[in-house]
């Protein structure tokens, strides 16, 4: 009889997830250093990634400065 062998399984870092954005397969790794986006929908996302996220109702942020300009708030 042969001992069993123990399965192996993948490190984090080549573990195959699925990106929140497009749904395309990619590693772990790089989902989480892009907080659940691929490299690809990160570079396509670039020129938006800056902008500062407001929701009045959820209480989420603050009113970006450009807005407080423009209605004179």
């Amino acid at each position: 009889m042969e001992p069993a062998i123990a399965p192996v399984r993948p490190t984090v870092s080549s573990r195959v997830v699925t990106c929140l954005w497009c749904h395309e397969a990619t590693t772990q790794a790089d989902v989480m250093r892009h907080h659940g986006l691929c490299s690809a929908c990160v570079n396509d996302n670039v020129e938006v990634s800056w902008r500062l996220v407001y929701d009045r109702d959820s209480k989420v942020g603050s009113i970006p400065s450009n807005l407080r300009v423009a209605y004179k708030l």
